[in-house]
């Protein structure tokens, strides 16, 4: 601390809170503090998982949505809430963000040839496809935690992606029988 107060001296400088007060004036250090944290944390979301901050904040207000709505309607259907569901949660979301962090870093890594004048890099889709199900499985079954709270609205709309994605996908574990094969 001598050596910065030494130094802040050198430039005119009383000592670090005159420095402090001259050059940030009304801004509070905890506002200075969390700028900084929150610009290490979006270089960190930006560099590893691909993420904005705004897109990440998305993601994880949607995961909590999930979460609650799911508590909610099993309450509802009379079931106990269990901890270790909590903790399967948890689990989730690190696999997520454990496989988005895998398919950003290989699609960064991996140069792909040029093909007719086109990069086409098949992690860089795999990263996006596999992001866009994650954030579409978790907004059908925040739908579907509505419906079961009685929000018709939203049965009507998981009614609807259901039918359309089934054709192709199983959300819903049920087979739907399209007569193709």
């Amino acid at each position: 601390m001598k050596t910065i107060n030494f130094l802040i001296q050198a430039f005119g400088f009383l000592n670090t809170d005159d420095f402090y007060k001259s050059t940030f004036g009304a801004i509070s250090l905890k506002a200075i503090k969390w700028s900084c944290f929150l610009a290490v944390f979006e270089l960190f979301l930006k560099e590893y998982l691909g993420l904005d901050l705004i897109v990440f904040f998305a993601f994880v207000l949607l995961i909590i949505a999930e979460y609650i709505t799911g508590i909610k309607a099993a309450r509802k259907q009379g079931k106990r809430f269990e901890s270790r569901k909590a903790g399967r949660m948890i689990f989730k979301i690190c696999i997520y963000l454990f496989v988005i962090f895998l398919l950003f870093s290989f699609s960064k890594a991996i140069s792909v040839p040029e093909i007719a004048g086109l990069e086409i890099n098949p992690f860089s889709w795999l990263y996006y496809t596999v992001f866009f199900a994650i954030v579409f499985q978790l907004f059908v079954s925040y739908l579907e935690n509505l419906g079961t709270l009685g929000y018709k609205e939203s049965k009507t709309i998981v009614g609807i992606i259901l039918r359309k994605y089934n054709e192709k996908f199983e959300f819903d574990g049920k087979k739907r029988d399209t007569g193709i094969e």
